[in-house]
């Protein structure tokens, strides 16, 4: 009789804190709370209760077995986590805010927890519990990188489609994370050179101020921000959030909140000048930020009405691939539109390469049905993810790796080695148990915007020779220009010449070309020597080289 009630009550209001559940069982059963608290304590059947997460006064989250993982289940407990301010109530808003899908480095920033302090749960035990707790999990999406993912949201889409759904929200926000860098060091707002973000590659740890991580950070030596302790210039601090994906809650907010709140008290760290960036907020969330102190930009008030639906077109084209690969004009129009962002262009250079090699195969590779970042295993569980796929039934089928970098740039010998001994050999594993494949001719490539040097050439010579039975080949710049050209479709190959191989370097070659040939006309009809114009020095920035 007792655990039908117990279970007849979870089944009416659904899971619930242990202690919710006495209180119930005291009003239906006319039980005193002690004999009610002891009937929850032992449970039933059928009845259990959330592991790792602990509420105040030794209360636990307990639910049926057929609601866990359930919208009903997530609803209930993120309920009883604001109800009690549970950290973890900030992390899985964290999650949420970026559709239950981020990085692992990313999520260890935005959770709300610090790296490590007293009396705080650290941002790496957090996460850490919430995997115990089967709430989160661990996945390997987009190369490999561990991305946090909650546990339902992993149940209803494939590794594939996460790909796809995360990736354009990670570029438009590394796009605007560089954007709102440049921006605080051109008005002197952070000292130049000490500035960082996540994005940084030259960097092996995040961004850190006081005792959290954040998205973007750097010392300031402004006024209002500066203080001498005993003659000794200290700075303070500008940091930054952001998160790109449509209105941001009041509850959406709560950990970048506590992370400000907790950072203003730490005694020896300087004022903060506090940022979030979202495309927008709710009127409580705006005037919450307002409130505390902190500002609530948006990529519209930071760069203006045509950079802010750009970015928020980025997002959207990369989610339908087949938005760009079928449409030249659509990867145009990003690049032109956001090329007033320093640094962008080479960003959206590395990260859009794949579509415009995309573009390419479609024109060039006829009769060929084309596939983009599929993620496959071989036997013993390892993946990849295969960049663009093309094949011809009963012919042959292609895996092409695609490289975005700097058209005057080498690809590291590194990211050819890991092509040859990783990916395509968890391919490979992958094709032996696909049947339609089996015995179709397979060729590998790897197309890349810039060149290669001599020494990854041997290394694929060397891996052909010792493996006859399909074809590797590395597609260089020129390669690819010829095949843009082949297409034989004008906009195309704009798209690809304008954004994939022109340069800084070329563009300053020419101008020195016409300032000489404007020199000698003069000189010619002066009847005087030449004039030698001397080289200007060009300096290219760090995301340009």
């Amino acid at each position: 009789m007792a655990e039908n009630v117990l279970i007849n009550l979870l089944k009416q209001h659904g899971p619930m804190l242990s202690s919710d559940l006495s209180k119930l069982l005291e009003t239906k059963c006319r039980l005193n709370p002690e004999a009610a608290r002891k009937r929850v304590g032992r449970g039933c059947p059928g009845m259990n209760r959330l592991n790792h997460i602990v509420f105040p006064h030794r209360a636990r989250f307990v639910y049926r077995q057929e609601d866990y993982g359930s919208p009903f289940f997530f609803r209930n407990l993120m309920d009883a986590l604001r109800k009690t301010r549970s950290t973890y109530f900030a992390a899985l808003q964290a999650l949420d805010i970026r559709d239950n899908v981020m990085p692992k480095n990313h999520f260890l920033i935005a959770c709300g927890a610090p790296i490590a302090q007293k009396k705080h749960v650290s941002a790496e035990s957090l996460l850490e519990r919430l995997i115990k707790a089967t709430l989160v999990k661990e996945v390997a999406l987009l190369g490999g990188e561990l991305y946090v993912v909650r546990i339902d949201h992993l149940q209803m889409l494939d590794e594939t489609a996460l790909s796809a759904q995360t990736k354009g929200r990670l570029i438009a926000e590394k796009v605007t994370l560089f954007a709102v860098k440049d921006w605080s060091r051109n008005l002197g707002m952070v000292s130049y050179d000490s500035v960082e973000t996540r994005e940084d590659e030259d960097s092996s740890t995040l961004p850190k101020v006081g005792t959290f991580n954040w998205d973007l950070a750097g010392p300031s030596y402004l006024f209002p921000m500066r203080e001498y302790v005993n003659t000794t210039l200290k700075p303070g601090f500008f940091v930054c959030d952001i998160v790109l994906n449509g209105r941001v809650s009041v509850d959406q907010l709560t950990g970048f909140i506590n992370k400000c709140t907790t950072l203003r008290s730490l005694r020896n760290v300087g004022k903060c000048l506090q940022i979030f960036v979202a495309e927008s907020y709710h009127n409580d969330a705006f005037t919450r930020l307002k409130e505390m102190g902190i500002i609530p930009a948006t990529t519209e008030s930071l760069f203006g009405r045509d950079v802010a639906l750009a970015l928020k077109e980025l997002c959207s084209v990369l989610r339908d691939t087949a938005k760009l690969t079928q449409n030249p004009d659509a990867l145009d129009k990003i690049f032109c539109d956001l090329s007033r962002i320093e640094g962008a262009t080479s960003t959206l250079r590395g990260s859009l390469f794949e579509f415009a090699v995309a573009q390419i195969t479609r024109s060039t590779f006829l009769g060929y049905q084309q596939e983009m970042n599929r993620i496959v295993r071989d036997s013993i569980g390892a993946k990849a993810e295969i960049d663009i796929l093309a094949q011809r039934p009963n012919h042959e089928v292609v895996f092409i790796e695609c490289k975005g970098i700097h058209p005057i740039s080498t690809l590291g010998d590194e990211e050819v080695e890991k092509w040859l001994t990783k990916r395509i050999p968890v391919i490979r594993g992958f094709v032996k148990t696909h049947s339609e494949w089996t015995h179709l001719t397979q060729r590998f490539e790897l197309w890349s915007s810039g060149k290669f040097s001599e020494n990854a050439i041997a290394m694929v010579t060397a891996a052909q020779a010792n493996n006859p039975k399909f074809k590797i080949h590395l597609r260089d710049a020129d390669y690819v220009l010829a095949q843009a050209m082949e297409s034989k479709e004008a906009g195309l190959l704009k798209t690809y010449q304008q954004h994939f191989v022109t340069h800084p370097m070329q563009e300053f070659e020419r101008a020195q070309t016409r300032e000489k040939r404007k020199a000698d006309r003069t000189a010619a009809r002066l009847n005087k020597p030449p004039i030698e114009v001397l080289p200007q020095s060009v300096s290219l920035s760090a995301s340009e080289k």
